[in-house]
């Protein structure tokens, strides 16, 4: 029988953690059957791999490409990087379920939230209200990669309780018909729940996002829905991972994982925050203790730098300081108006200094990265800091001057380096067996930064005698896969999918970042460039080839419960 595809020679980098090993693979109809040497079988297509390794494809637990892979099919930039499977509807946040006449909210509070072109995606996505088995069946049969979906509680919360969702706790009727809407999708083949607290989420009218009302009593209730299923999982961002969970929140994350019947539970990220970089050992101690009691929680780990993008025009990174978040929700004409007013800016300054949040900074840090008009290009790469001191003025009139001149559109960017302190932290996290790296928030915020290089920093920048290849290899495959029930999927075994990456590790490296303006409506993403991926392969098909999207298409839209 002739095979689809055998891959001759390579590496073999299994995803076990095991040494690596030389070594043929053939496959079949999306499938691994033979792994070690394959002889006297022809294949429709054959890849000499000499000198080059052969990993299982990644998996990406932490995305919002559920609306990027109705118009871009292979969850670019991520499956340049060696990923074959997102995770999507991260955050509370989806399209679906949803009626005809919140669509358009809905869209548009995603935009606003996740950092997205609501053109873009009202030109790009062609579904028009229904159910997330509705929406799922649209990417049937269209996508490169492997996808799965969470039900967001957002658009739970949206078609029950209507505007109120964003006012009000639910009732407990509104709960019972939530719990419902939960159940549909879980029988639609959801993965489970997701949902979020985060101050800095606000919607584009500087509301609250409909989670964020949300009783701990409504989020364990919603949660128990996934009691009744066998599989599933639960994702939630605590309001105050930044500082180590509050009691409310420690409280919260049991109990939600308890309801579940044991469902795993996709925590937050770690890392140093410069309000307080201690707190990741201190939420980890947490998470400890629920390992201990059978409770499956597990955050990632980043290996992304911290440089974060915003402009005045659209930026979700100041919306947890109420003044900014209020002045910055108004339309152009008005936010022009109110930040050139004393009085709005002496409210600015005081939310900026109390300095009490998660995302901050200081104006040293803040360098402006690129600007609109010619007569600034002086200022690039110059920091806010230098520049008001040059002026005499403070750093708030400095940034809102710059900014103005050029009707928000300047490009300014959170510069803070790695420290060593910040990767010695990153190197602990990342081989802490609790722990996935991550997130890449692919999809999302394309206008403030990209993280779907974190694969390949792992790779290259974390990577020791301790920390082995093999090792950050099974971390970015076989654990996340395995967090969720993906067992055919991961490692590079005998009826494994064919989810695999090829890549040259002696050029393996992160490449320059650019600002493409290829989505609907010319709408504008960051990208991290690569080097060193040959192939990314996913069921058994090439999808990119020396970083070039084929155009195939076999990825599939993952349902569980089926």
């Amino acid at each position: 029988m002739t095979a689809d595809l055998i891959i001759r020679g390579a590496r073999i980098i299994d995803g076990t953690g095991l040494p690596g090993f030389t070594g043929d693979v053939e496959v079949r109809d999306g499938r691994i059957v033979r792994v070690g040497r394959v002889r006297g079988t022809a294949a429709a297509k054959v890849i000499d791999a000499d000198g080059l390794d052969l990993t299982p494809g990644f998996v990406d637990v932490h995305t919002h490409y559920d609306a990027q892979l109705h118009f871009e099919s292979s969850a670019s930039p991520s499956s340049w990087h060696g990923v074959t499977t997102v995770l999507t509807g991260n955050c509370g946040f989806t399209l679906a379920p949803s009626k005809p006449e919140d669509l358009d909210w809905l869209v548009l509070m995603l935009a606003k939230v996740e950092g997205m072109s609501a053109d873009a995606l009202r030109a790009g996505v062609n579904f028009g209200g229904g159910t997330l088995g509705d929406y799922l069946r649209l990417l049937d049969g269209r996508i490169g990669v492997n996808m799965a979906s969470y039900v967001g509680h957002a658009a739970v919360r949206r078609w029950v309780m209507g505007a109120e969702a964003s006012e009000r706790e639910a009732t407990a009727d509104e709960i019972v018909a939530m719990q419902a809407l939960v159940d549909e999708a879980m029988r639609e083949g959801a993965l489970g729940l997701s949902t979020s607290q985060l101050d800095v989420h606000a919607d584009h009218e500087g509301r609250p996002v409909p989670p964020n009302l949300a009783s701990a009593a409504e989020i364990v209730a919603l949660s128990s829905v996934l009691a009744g299923y066998d599989e599933g999982a639960l994702e939630h961002l605590c309001r105050s991972f930044a500082l180590g969970y509050d009691a409310s929140d420690r409280q919260l994350l049991a109990d939600m994982a308890r309801a579940s019947g044991g469902k795993s539970l996709h925590a937050n990220l770690l890392l140093r925050f410069t309000n307080d970089p201690d707190s990741w050992r201190t939420c980890l101690d947490v998470l400890e203790g629920y390992a201990r009691e059978g409770l499956r929680v597990y955050p990632m780990a980043s290996a992304n730098p911290k440089g974060l993008h915003l402009a005045l025009s659209d930026t979700i990174l100041l919306d947890e300081m109420t003044s900014f978040r209020e002045t910055l929700a108004l339309p152009m004409p008005e936010r022009m108006r109110a930040l050139a007013d004393p009085g709005v800016r002496a409210r600015l300054r005081r939310d900026f200094d109390a300095g009490n949040r998660q995302l901050a900074f200081a104006w040293k840090d803040l360098l402006v990265a690129s600007v609109r008009d010619s007569k600034n290009a002086a200022l690039v790469g110059r920091s806010v800091g230098d520049l008001a001191r040059e002026r005499g003025q403070d750093g708030l009139d400095t940034f809102l001057d710059v900014a103005s001149s050029e009707d928000l559109e300047t490009v300014f960017v959170i510069d803070r380096p790695v420290s060593q302190a910040d990767r010695d932290v990153i190197r602990f996290l990342l081989a802490h067996p609790l722990t996935m790296p991550g997130s890449s928030d692919g999809g999302a915020h394309v206008n403030t930064f990209c993280g779907a290089d974190y694969t390949t920093r792992v790779l290259t920048e974390y990577v020791d005698d301790e920390f082995t290849f093999e090792h950050a290899v099974r971390r970015l495959s076989a654990v996340p896969a395995a967090t969720i029930g993906l067992w055919d999927r991961g490692e590079i075994r005998p009826g494994a999918k064919a989810d695999l990456v090829l890549l040259d590790r002696s050029k393996l490296a992160v490449g320059p970042a650019r600002l493409l303006r290829d989505f609907p409506t010319g709408a504008a993403r960051m990208v991290w460039e690569q080097r060193g991926y040959v192939a990314t392969i996913v069921n058994g098909e090439v999808i990119i080839d020396d970083g070039k999207p084929t155009g195939a298409t076999p990825g599939e839209v993952l349902r569980f419960n089926q």
